[in-house]
């Protein structure tokens, strides 16, 4: 497993969106890109966006924004890296860090797992529609969409 990095509030995170959470006519996404109370981020400080955005395409996801931690901390949200893991036996995601993660699993019931993503991290909390909004109207986008025709 992947040592535990401590998120600081200057790291960036970048969050991927799927086809159609992008707004054109203000240039961002749409506030349902911020909406999961696990919203998966990739910690820019453990990869590279090129290297992020090709895990996003294979998950059909077409653009990328990015926010500072500091942006999550100040929404009252706990942010935890915690590396994709898949059980080998089962081929399910498994979560390590947080126990109320619904990914969650103890070591005992887990043998082996292979990373697939070292950089994932997870923002953790109640995403009211002040926060979704704060976070959809605060990012940058660092990689648009193709434009819909």
């Amino acid at each position: 497993m992947t040592a535990n990095y401590q998120v600081q509030p200057v790291d960036k995170l970048f969050r991927w969106l799927h086809p159609g959470q992008f707004k054109w006519d203000e240039m961002r996404p749409t506030s349902a890109a911020f909406r999961d109370f696990y919203m998966s981020v990739d910690i820019a400080e453990l990869t590279s966006l090129k290297a992020s955005y090709e895990r996003a395409k294979k998950l059909k996801k077409d653009a990328v924004a990015s926010f500072k931690a500091q942006l999550a901390l100040e929404l009252k949200q706990k942010i935890y890296h915690c590396p994709t893991q898949i059980c080998k036996a089962t081929n399910e995601s498994v979560c390590m860090v947080d126990a109320e993660c619904r990914a969650y699993k103890d070591d005992t019931s887990v043998k082996e797992l292979t990373c697939t993503n070292a950089a994932h991290g997870c923002v953790v909390g109640n995403k009211t529609n002040s926060v979704i909004k704060s976070f959809a109207k605060t990012c940058n986008v660092e990689i648009f969409p193709p434009e819909q025709s």
